[in-house]
């Protein structure tokens, strides 16, 4: 019970308010007198001029979940089947140095980044000796916030999938390996299907917090640089365009409609998350 309590007082509430503003004008215009106007939040994203700053936001926000996922995904399978190598001697030490990205708070990390990439003064155009505008520049900055969260996620699936290559039988190889199966052969039969019982959940999942991932992005470029006759930046997915709805431009009521369709799109990968892996499935 008081663990129910604090769930409906710290969460359900605030999430159940958060709806019902966005089906009201709240803003700072009509901050103690907002009204209730229906659909209208959601109707303005979907038409007018927001609706090209919805799209190029929606498209973004999912590239930039999959991109992440992928590149984590592969970057940690790759360091684990390093890793997972009897001759390799000195992999305990190259373990510890590989999770120092997931030991570290994640937004030292990212402002540790911000300083390495900073145009002026920055240590890799200093080492380098050009003055690349890592976070000026659009294109680049989608790259510089990509390739920072792939770094800050790549040692949970290394660790992941090194745990699971570990409780693979060696019999299974050995055996492939009499029967003339090459190590490509082995590592599709067998590596791939034991892995994905694993990986699959944890990707779906990680989808879904990428999607939603505000730390990276605010505090690495907060959505900047800017495009033009648009209020979201470059580099601003859905939430980090809600919050500057709401912080910045006063919208709370557009903003929390956001809020509402980022539940919806993170509610269904949950419910697809749940659904193929059976969580909620009575043992038999």
């Amino acid at each position: 019970m008081p663990a129910m309590i604090i769930v409906v007082l710290c969460s359900l509430i605030p999430n159940l308010y958060s709806m019902y503003i966005a089906f009201t004008n709240y803003s700072l215009y009509h901050y103690t007198n907002f009204q209730f106007v229906g659909l209208k939040n959601f109707i303005t994203i979907v038409t007018q001029k927001e609706v090209g700053t919805f799209v190029r936001v929606f498209t973004w926000t999912f590239s930039w979940a999959i991109i992440s996922v992928v590149g984590m995904l592969g970057i940690g399978l790759i360091l684990a089947i390093i890793l997972n190598t009897k001759d390799f001697k000195t992999k305990n030490f190259y373990r510890t140095l590989l999770i120092a990205p997931w030991a570290i708070p994640a937004f030292i990390s990212v402002l540790m980044w911000q300083g390495l990439l900073w145009p002026d003064s920055g240590v890799i155009n200093s080492l380098m000796g050009t003055k690349i505008n890592w976070l000026g520049d659009p294109n680049l900055a989608r790259f510089s916030v990509l390739m920072v969260n792939i770094w800050l996620g790549f040692p949970f699936f290394m660790t992941l999938c090194l745990g699971a290559l570990q409780s693979i039988p060696s019999e299974l190889f050995e055996a492939a390996g009499v029967d003339g199966a090459s190590k490509f052969q082995q590592f599709l039969k067998i590596t791939v299907p034991s892995l994905a019982v694993t990986l699959f959940p944890a990707a779906v999942m990680s989808f879904a917090f990428n999607f939603n991932q505000f730390l990276s992005i605010y505090l690495l470029t907060a959505g900047l640089p800017p495009v033009a006759g648009s209020r979201a930046g470059a580099t601003d997915i859905l939430v980090t365009y809600s919050y500057k709805l709401a912080f910045t431009l006063f919208k709370y009521g557009l903003a929390c409609a956001y809020a509402v369709i980022i539940f919806i799109v993170i509610a269904g990968i949950c419910a697809i998350n749940f659904q193929t892996s059976g969580t909620f499935k009575e043992a038999k």
